[in-house]
């Protein structure tokens, strides 16, 4: 009668909570969808930051090698500008020893020209003197000896005078040709280096604008990429900010539905004690044709306890670290795990001494829906992280081994689907292996 009822009330309360938890769990996948989404946006953000990064680095480097190539082009030009004005100034310099000598070879041409004039007007006063044709004329023309040694001599020294004049007249005109020469053709070598410098200078004057303008074009590319990057990171902050913001409300709408929860499963406790108390007796109960159908999955060892869930033993009674805190810590029982709709049964008789949900400070926090049994003898055993909705026993009904009390879940600190299971002796909790 008392199952019958009970069972009744659970339906009806599964009934009326429903929808308050699906209301919730909607609410809360909607979130956790948005969470998602917003690392998968992130994982895309962080990818083009580092490949904006990468871009900056190469950006940074280009602009460090064509400032220095820039810088190495500019002490060229200044070496090539100072060659230039070294052969600027020789060039002036030549043009005014030109110019020297240009007026030294008018100066020469004059003197060329006043002796064409003596030696024009000698051989003119020979001509208009009437008496004698030749030099040979005035030297036979003498009366005597001492006349005709004076007369040689006269003519000797026109003789050699005109002589002179001439070499003079040759010699003048042989350095006026090998010096407006060489000053020329030096000229022309001064010229034509001028030229190769002018040319040197321009390349170099033109290759400097093409490294100003790749630098001017580096620093504002640089520039770009940083507004790019900045604006990417600000991208970044606000969808961390908003995942916060889903981290608190989804963490709010757990406490809301675990609330929800606690209190249907409280109400149902109350309802089935009152239930309980109006039996007109409570005896020890056989298992149930469901108990029968646990026992098929439950393995019992030589023990005083049975297996309370059939699985595999993931985790012993042993030292470990936390899954959940990862703190290093006691591990106080055993984990045995399974998939699907796994029956959690009473280890050995008793009389249940806690259901339900553990809060934090009522001695079961963490264990999420949890019945505790008191076997008698200082023996207690703990069945924790079972399924939401699923006790099917109250504090202090009566158990028989073997008899179903819920279902394995993974509430409160739980990884996944487990019974968390312990042995107390005395009030301490010991390893289970050896009862079982």
């Amino acid at each position: 009668m008392l199952k019958k009822y009970g069972v009744v009330t659970i339906l009806s309360l599964l009934v009326i909570s429903a929808p308050l938890t699906g209301a919730h769990a909607d609410t809360i996948n909607d979130m956790q969808k948005r969470q998602n989404e917003i690392e998968q946006k992130k994982s895309e953000l962080d990818k083009n930051i580092d490949s904006k990064n990468s871009e900056l680095n190469h950006l940074e480097s280009a602009e460090k090698d064509a400032a220095k190539e820039l810088e190495s082009l500019m002490k060229s030009l200044d070496a090539t500008n100072k060659k230039l004005k070294e052969q600027e100034d020789k060039v002036s310099s030549e043009n005014e020893k030109l110019k020297k000598l240009q007026k030294e070879m008018e100066k020469l041409r004059n003197d060329i020209r006043d002796r064409q004039k003596v030696l024009d007007n000698r051989a003119r006063a020979i001509q208009t003197t009437g008496t004698a044709t030749s030099y040979l004329d005035m030297i036979f023309e003498a009366d005597d000896f001492k006349e005709l040694v004076d007369r040689v001599t006269v003519v000797s020294a026109i003789v050699k005078a005109d002589q002179n004049i001439m070499q003079d007249q040759k010699d003048d005109q042989d350095k006026l040709k090998v010096a407006e020469s060489a000053s020329q053709k030096k000229l022309e070598n001064l010229k034509v280096l001028a030229v190769e410098l002018e040319v040197s200078k321009n390349n170099m004057e033109s290759q400097k604008q093409e490294k100003n303008d790749l630098v001017m074009a580096l620093a504002n590319k640089k520039d770009l990429t940083k507004s790019e990057q900045t604006l990417l990171a600000s991208e970044q902050g606000a969808l961390t900010d908003e995942e916060k913001r889903l981290a608190s409300n989804i963490a709010g709408e757990k406490a809301k539905q675990e609330a929800a929860i606690k209190a249907a499963e409280e109400k149902r406790m109350q309802e089935a004690a009152a239930a309980s108390a109006k039996s007109s007796s409570v005896v020890k109960q056989q298992p149930s044709s469901d108990s029968s159908g646990a026992k098929e999955t439950v393995s019992s060892g030589g023990g005083q306890f049975i297996k309370p869930a059939s699985g595999i033993l993931t985790s012993g009674f042993s030292e470990r670290t936390n899954p959940v805190t990862g703190k290093y810590e006691s591990h106080k029982g055993q984990d045995i795990a399974g998939g699907g709709t796994v029956t959690v049964s009473a280890a050995a008789s008793g009389t249940v001494v806690f259901s339900g949900f553990g809060a934090s400070g009522s001695g079961f926090g963490g264990y999420g829906y949890v019945v505790k049994i008191d076997h008698g003898n200082g023996f207690q055993t703990l069945y924790g992280h079972m399924r939401a909705g699923s006790l099917k026993v109250v504090t202090g009904q009566q158990v028989s081994q073997g008899q179903p009390i819920g279902i394995m879940g993974s509430t409160g600190q739980s990884t996944g689907q487990h019974l968390h299971f312990e042995i107390h002796k005395n009030g301490i909790p010991v390893d289970p292996a050896p009862y079982i």
